[in-house]
């Protein structure tokens, strides 16, 4: 296991294809999403797709706050890294970014039937391409704390150029 926060982070990151982005409506009404994701660790940015309609697409286009957690749900207690961020999320609009985040996602996660880039460049397609740039980012640690373990926060250097 590699110790430091960056490696820790970074291990999780390249192994778990799956996040969670949460989100909240206008009203301040809080959702959560499970999403294939790709993230690149020169831009600290993490991309997915999803449908323009979703509840998640609405509250990012609304307000561009998410938060986003990824971990390995297989592991044994104790033993596995949760990564925490907290991000501004966006539609990805830029043609060469667009291009780039979706040939990771595709190395990432192979050829996924359901959407192509041509859905994703399209504005009338109902599919688009998401980004959330880190703002901050967290690793869990353990600790104890009178006798009794807890889960610590640890700060990881990743940050958007």
């Amino acid at each position: 296991m590699n110790n430091s926060p960056i490696e820790r982070a970074t291990h999780t990151l390249d192994t778990i294809i799956y996040g969670t982005i949460a989100t909240t409506s206008q009203d301040g009404k809080p959702w959560a999403a499970p999403q294939f994701i790709a993230f690149d660790t020169d831009k600290a940015t993490f991309y997915w797709c999803a449908s323009r309609k979703s509840q998640h697409a609405q509250n990012i286009l609304a307000n561009h706050e998410a938060y986003i957690t990824v971990y390995d749900s297989r592991a044994l207690p104790g033993e596995g890294d949760g990564v925490y961020a907290q991000a501004q999320a966006d539609e990805v609009t830029d043609a060469d970014e667009l291009a780039k985040a979706f040939a990771q996602l595709r190395q990432r996660h192979g050829d996924v039937p359901y959407w192509s880039l041509e859905d994703v460049q399209s504005p009338d397609s109902p599919v688009t391409l998401f980004k959330a740039t880190v703002q901050k980012m967290w690793i869990n640690a353990g600790g104890e704390e009178d006798g009794h373990f807890v889960l610590r926060r640890e700060s990881v250097p990743f940050r958007s150029n």
